[in-house]
């Protein structure tokens, strides 16, 4: 608000509305004048087709799926709380017994820097400190960047991988347990709520964080940030599910990113791919190591994608050996061997950094624009950074629109239809509905036929999309209990009794 000069210490939810009138009115005012300032420039620059034709009604969508919240699994809340305590201590017993150093606190960074940089610890060299503290940086990333970095020290490979574990369930546990139970007592009823970000990412991706209420208080959770289940911890998606009576539908775009960027740069055989409907990964690991499809390893597969999307997030060799853990001289092999299988990729690349040079901006399909004033930095890594923003800045803004535009056509598609369906959230390259048992079968035609569809796009934005768009869709009870909708060669659901079994038992 802007009459409010300290938004921490009010709860907006109680705030009586009074008390907000003035501050709301306020707000209006000011955002209509931006807004009469800023159409004029939109137009006159031809930025306005995302806004005329995806915002102002995902937007209106978005605000129902954010009022309407997705119910929790209360009783099974208790379950996960005690199988994380437990997971939590036993992991903090494990790197008791790993560390040099006795009676260590892990939560301590102070601690976690003797352990790591001391002579009576594992004597690492510390790369980079804090501008504040000068205390060497013991974050996630630098973790991670220590073990790329060729430690020589089996333990202290072990003590670091064990601690990222560490660090991976505690944050699991303060936020999809302890943050679920704050925001169930917080909001006074069994459900939680989140926001949809719209301007929040510099990749033009829609975003997910918890509602925030003001006040240190939280309505519910960050889906874009909900794990899927692991060996280390429970599955915490059972924990969102269907209100009481439906069902729950899921639905996974495949491979989306990389579809965009075969959409871009129309590579021939990555367009083959994709329309001949063989495992992407596969094809691509044939045509690298030079093998039939069927003689491919599973590592072989791996090192493939890994490829394909360390290109779509603008990493190369040296990331590559890190995470594979071969040499740099074997990953640059691999490259090339992937750019000549794949070279207008690399020349579609070479396209958006000339671009991004001359313009100081990044272009998405859908018009979008991220200014990028470093790529003229006399420094070279930030020119090089620049680079790799721009190209993942189309591909990722690119396929957030697609998502969207599909989103909103299968809302517009159940309404039409009349079904007793609705949208409880999106996740990533997903969207999650709730239906009546009885329309399941007409929910799951309609996501199936709208959501991959792309021929709206030729009339709004002149797209005309030469590689096809896929989704999976699972049937169950929450987000963690899901079967997949199977369908015959005709696209007719062939198992829908046993999807309807499932939901029963589940």
């Amino acid at each position: 608000m802007l009459t409010i000069n300290n938004g921490k210490t009010h709860d907006w939810a109680n705030m009586p509305l009074s008390e907000m009138a003035i501050g709301n009115a306020m707000d209006c005012d000011f955002t209509l004048r931006s807004w009469r300032i800023l159409r004029g420039e939109m137009k006159e620059k031809k930025l306005n087709f995302v806004y005329d034709n995806l915002l102002t009604e995902v937007a209106t969508l978005l605000a129902q799926v954010e009022f309407r919240g997705i119910d929790v699994n209360n009783k099974y809340l208790g379950q996960v709380e005690e199988d994380m305590e437990k997971a939590v201590a036993n992991q903090e017993a494990v790197l008791a017994t790993l560390s040099p150093l006795k009676d260590i606190n892990p939560n301590s960074n102070d601690q976690l820097a003797k352990v790591l940089f001391s002579s009576e610890g594992y004597n690492l060299k510390a790369t980079e400190f804090s501008a504040k503290t000068k205390k060497p940086c013991i974050t996630e990333v630098h973790l991670i960047s220590h073990l790329g970095n060729s430690i020589t020290s089996d333990d202290a490979k072990d003590f670091i991988t064990k601690l990222l574990k560490y660090k991976s369930l505690g944050k699991l546990y303060r936020t999809y347990v302890k943050g679920i139970e704050k925001a169930i007592e917080y909001n006074g009823d069994n459900r939680i709520y989140s926001s949809y970000n719209f301007g929040t990412t510099v990749t033009g991706r829609l975003s997910c964080s918890n509602y925030n209420a003001g006040a240190g208080q939280n309505k519910g959770v960050s889906f874009h940030t909900l794990p899927r289940e692991t060996d280390e911890s429970s599955n915490i998606r059972k924990l969102m599910k269907a209100d009481d009576g439906k069902v729950f539908l899921a639905a996974d775009f495949s491979q989306a990113e990389l579809r965009v960027l075969a959409q871009c740069c129309r590579d021939k055989n990555l367009i083959e791919a994709f329309e001949s409907g063989q495992d992407l990964h596969r094809f691509t690991a044939s045509l690298v190591f030079d093998k039939p499809v069927d003689q491919v390893t599973k590592g072989e597969r791996q090192i493939a994608k890994s490829v394909s999307f360390l290109i779509v997030y603008g990493g190369g060799p040296m990331k590559l050996s890190q995470q594979i853990g071969k040499s740099i001289g074997y990953c640059k092999n691999i490259f090339k061997a992937y750019q000549d299988s794949f070279p207008n990729v690399f020349k579609w690349i070479s396209f958006v950094h000339k671009f991004v040079r001359k313009n100081g901006y990044a272009v998405s399909l859908f018009g979008r624009r991220r200014h990028l004033p470093n790529v003229n930095s006399p420094i070279k890594k930030y020119q090089y950074r620049a680079l790799r923003q721009g190209m993942n800045f189309v591909i990722q803004s690119s396929a957030s629109d697609i998502m969207l535009h599909a989103l909103k056509r299968l809302n517009n598609q159940i309404d039409e239809a009349g079904l007793d369906a609705e949208i409880l959230a999106t996740v990533h390259d997903s969207v999650e509905v709730q239906c009546d048992k009885k329309d399941l079968p007409s929910v799951i035609k309609v996501m199936q036929n709208s959501l991959p569809c792309t021929a709206d796009l030729k009339s709004l934005y002149n797209l005309d999309f030469v590689v096809p768009f896929e989704v999976d869709i699972e049937v169950g009870k929450s987000f963690g209990e899901v079967i997949a909708a199977k369908f015959d060669d005709t696209g007719s659901l062939n198992n829908l009794n046993e999807l309807l079994e499932y939901v029963e038992s589940a």
